[in-house]
């Protein structure tokens, strides 16, 4: 999810009562349900870098045990640096870990929610897994859980049992609306089995998509091309097959920009890859392109989010150039 959900989550968390078991206690879980996107520092590096760090180590298992230790010996230096500060709530090392651990736990699940991916168990095992379920940002949890925040301000909040309070309330929600879309893609892919049971796809991946989450975008993948359609819960007709087909194009094309190490950090994100090649002044561009992002542009930009280019003096022999 986008650092927007992230922080509201963490803050929300504080305000289910947890801020009162230390000092700092909701500055570390706003933190804290960061900290693992430290990784993002990748993308300075360039290049196809973001894609063989994003999700992996910060967000693995390992990292779980790790970034809340961390943290916590951070909040410590900086409590023992500002000295005696009158306040009502003592620091507490060890709530400020259980602390630290709720919020960077909180990350990676969220994030796992998304058609991106992640990585559970970097760096031992690189692999990734994915949720499908909410798109990388959701204006609706936005608004519920700063709702929810702002009620929990009020002096009638605040003398609720935690499970009551709005904060709590708008967490519930989250998890609520989670499972639901969960639900809403599985139904997705079910119905696009049902509707193609004469000719089923390989694969297939219902995507959820921005502001209307009762949508979905399906992708249905067959040996040489893939094919799009659209599903809502609430039409008529629920699924409507696009007008659009999209050719993989020649598999031995991918075998060309694997065999280079930012190819290889590509096509180990990627998940629904299709090639487009073109005349360059040098010889061939080669772009691989991912339709799990750019679904419906017969020819992407040569650079940018979900595409990789490289250029190559010749093709492999027999190889066949051309676009969806």
């Amino acid at each position: 999810m986008d650092p927007i959900c992230h922080t509201l989550v963490g803050a929300s968390l504080g305000c289910t009562g947890l801020e009162h078991r230390s000092r700092y206690s909701r500055a570390t879980l706003m933190i804290a349900a960061n900290l693992p996107d430290i990784d993002v520092v990748a993308q300075f590096a360039g290049g196809t870098a973001t894609y063989a760090v994003r999700r992996g180590v910060t967000h693995g298992i390992p990292a779980l045990i790790v970034l809340p230790f961390l943290l916590t010996m951070a909040v410590m230096l900086w409590h023992r640096w500002r000295g005696k500060v009158a306040s009502e709530i003592p620091f507490s090392a060890r709530w400020t870990y259980i602390l630290a651990c709720i919020g960077v736990w909180s990350h990676p699940t969220l994030d796992w929610l998304n058609t991106y991916g992640m990585r559970w168990l970097m760096p031992i095992v690189d692999e990734w897994y994915y949720g499908d379920t909410l798109f990388i940002i959701d204006w609706i949890l936005w608004v519920v859980l700063a709702a929810g925040l702002l009620a929990s301000r009020g002096a009638f909040a605040r003398s609720l049992a935690w499970y009551a309070r709005p904060a709590t309330l708008a967490l519930y929600f989250l998890v609520g609306y989670a499972v639901a879309n969960y639900t809403l893609t599985d139904l997705a892919e079910r119905r696009a089995m049902t509707v193609l049971a004469d000719n089923p796809p390989d694969r297939l991946l219902a995507s959820p998509v921005p502001f209307t989450p009762l949508r979905r975008e399906v992708i249905l993948e067959y040996p040489d091309h893939y094919l799009f359609a659209d599903y809502n819960y609430v039409s008529a007709e629920d699924f409507r097959l696009r007008d659009r087909r999209v050719d993989k194009g020649d598999s031995r094309l991918l075998d060309v920009v694997s065999s280079t190490r930012d190819g290889r950090w590509f096509m180990h994100w990627v998940r629904f890859p299709y090639v487009l090649t073109e005349r360059a002044s040098t010889g061939w561009e080669i772009r691989v392109v991912d339709a799990r992002y750019i679904p419906d542009i017969a020819n992407p930009r040569l650079d940018g989010f979900a595409v990789f280019s490289m250029q190559v003096p010749t093709l492999p022999d027999g190889a066949e150039p051309g676009s969806p």
